[in-house]
């Protein structure tokens, strides 16, 4: 016999509710900036790129409600200066995509600190 009551999922996280709410507030204009700068730095010269999908868009408006475009895009740069993101990996496999820079505040903080550890070492 068959259910006829749909079966029903997980829903959504926790955290996903949280960054959904906070990107009600972000300008479209803001998270395409951001992402046209991850487009910049992370895929110069291509000319296909990653779509700026619901969940890539949503990841990126949540991190400019907590930290502003400009901390999104030091992010970005603290991505670009971590070697194993960059693909100096076992695997030789690049982790820089838009939706892992801006996955949840602990890694946004560790692209952050990447960029301040990188400049305090220029000195």
């Amino acid at each position: 016999m068959t259910n006829p009551q749909p079966r029903k999922g997980r829903g959504e996280s926790a955290l996903k509710k949280q960054q959904r709410a906070k990107s009600l507030n972000v300008s479209e204009i803001d998270i395409l900036s951001v992402y046209e700068y991850w487009a910049t730095v992370m895929r110069p010269g291509r000319t296909r790129l990653p779509a700026l999908d619901e969940r890539r868009s949503l990841k990126v408006a949540a991190a400019i409600a907590d930290y502003g475009v400009e901390e999104c895009k030091r992010a970005i740069d603290g991505c670009r200066k971590s070697e194993f993101h960059m693909g100096r990996n076992k695997l030789k496999k690049r982790y820089d995509d838009l939706e892992l820079i801006f996955r949840d505040q602990d890694h946004i903080e560790r692209f952050l600190a990447n960029v301040v550890e990188t400049s305090e070492a220029d000195w």
